[in-house]
């Protein structure tokens, strides 16, 4: 990547044109309007840190995907750390009710398996990327993100049956 400082207003075009998706991709991993602005702010604050044109090696949309998609899955797994340390204070009473809604359970998934399967699952799932598109994105085999959807699908399945994932 090149060493050239991003200026005041090439930041802010870079905003203009790619906040909204930044925000939308946010705001579908975590589903919380909230967590999605927050989101949005810390990948343009990590974007300003970098202190690098970020085009340079990689288009800004790509760069800013991945940036957004990595803060969200890690965002998810602090918050499932969390929870299992009240559960361990103050566990919960079990639920009542067995539907739940499809998002809810996949980001409950997601947040159980490693990160390289959440982010391909995301990738492949909720974009409706296709495989070589997300090996291309990853700079991984396309086989490599098929073998890493199949074991989703299989902790996916466990979890839907009542195991863990």
């Amino acid at each position: 990547m090149a060493t050239a400082r991003m200026d005041r207003g090439t930041m802010e075009a870079l905003y203009r044109a790619h906040g909204s998706m930044v925000y939308r991709r946010a705001s579908a991993i975590l589903g919380n309007e909230a967590a999605a602005r927050d989101a949005v702010q810390e990948v343009f604050v990590r974007a300003i840190r970098s202190g690098v044109e970020i085009w340079d090696d990689v288009s800004p949309t790509t760069w800013l995907y991945r940036v957004t998609t990595n803060y969200c899955l890690n965002v998810t797994r602090d918050e499932r750390r969390r929870l299992e340390l009240l559960d361990t204070r103050h566990p919960r009473r079990p639920s009542t009710t067995n539907r739940m809604e499809d998002r809810v359970f996949l980001r409950e998934v997601m947040r159980r398996v490693p990160e390289d399967l959440a982010q391909v699952a995301v990738y492949y799932y909720l974009d409706q990327m296709k495989q070589s598109e997300i090996a291309e994105l990853l700079g991984v085999s396309r086989r490599t993100v098929g073998n890493r959807l199949e074991a989703f699908r299989e902790r996916a399945q466990r979890a839907a049956e009542g195991g863990t994932p």
